[in-house]
């Protein structure tokens, strides 16, 4: 496992293929090894950096306050890249425009799939999901709190677990899992630009915004408003996943994501 330096904290990462840049930015219900699936079809076009986020596979979380993006622009530089496409889902699509709007320069094409954003008023069914998820978590069970973000995420609120492929539910449990090993209250991540959402309008990098028609409601209303504030931009819905579409159909989202970079 190949490790770099970056603001005091060695970050896991990893590379493939030859071409133009492109870097990956995982889920907060997982590591970089959600786009084992369509990082083939990705490193056949692109140089594929992908790597885990602090507090996620295996890159510890120590103390103290750290930026997301700014992590994400250092590994970029300690790697020789100037520029790359950014493709981020969840809290990596928040990493994403974080970056695209205070690193400009170094963001090429953008891909934000199941973003989140700043100041977004969630529903009461997320905040019951994530209240349920706390009290496991206060309670020592974290075994239990994976699965109830295996069930928000993966599963999301128009299916049953046994709608959605066991091996799939498996590795997202297995992920999340590790995460909440690195529980640490002493870390604070923190933004580049703190108002992000009020400022999506300055994104000028070409964008596609996705999102799965079966991810919480809350996310596909997020995206819609994020495809409506980012000037250009375009809004794909995609059928039959929720908050994971590299892993649920990877086939189909390498496609759209490789013809949007290289169209």
């Amino acid at each position: 496992m190949p490790t770099l330096r970056v603001n005091g904290v060695d970050i896991a990462y990893d590379e493939s293929g030859r071409g133009g840049p492109l870097l990956l930015l995982h889920a907060g219900v997982a590591d970089r090894r959600m786009w084992d699936d369509v990082l083939p079809a990705f490193a056949a076009r692109f140089r594929v950096v992908r790597f885990d986020q602090r507090g996620y596979g295996e890159t510890p979380l120590p103390d103290g306050p750290f930026v997301y993006g700014a992590d994400a622009a250092e590994l970029l530089r300690l790697l020789g890249i100037e520029r790359a496409h950014v493709v981020g889902v969840s809290m990596g699509g928040h990493v994403a425009l974080d970056l695209a709007l205070a690193r400009p320069e170094l963001v090429d094409r953008l891909v934000v799939v199941a973003t989140g954003i700043g100041g977004w008023e969630f529903g009461p069914a997320m905040k019951a999901g994530w209240a349920d998820e706390e009290a496991a978590i206060e309670r020592g069970d974290f075994d239990e709190a994976a699965w109830i973000n295996v069930r928000m995420w993966l599963d999301g609120p128009s299916r049953g677990p046994d709608e959605v492929d066991p091996a799939l539910r498996r590795r997202v449990f297995e992920m999340q899992r590790r995460a909440l090993d690195y529980e640490n209250p002493a870390a604070e991540g923190g933004w580049l630009i703190p108002e992000r959402h009020l400022k999506l309008g300055q994104i000028a990098s070409p964008t596609l915004v996705a999102v799965g028609e079966l991810d919480q409601p809350d996310f596909v209303r997020i995206a819609r408003h994020v495809a409506e504030a980012i000037p250009g931009s375009r809004l794909q819905v995609l059928p039959g996943v929720a908050h994971l579409p590299p892993m649920e159909a990877p086939q189909d989202f390498a496609s759209l994501v490789v013809e949007f970079l290289t169209g």
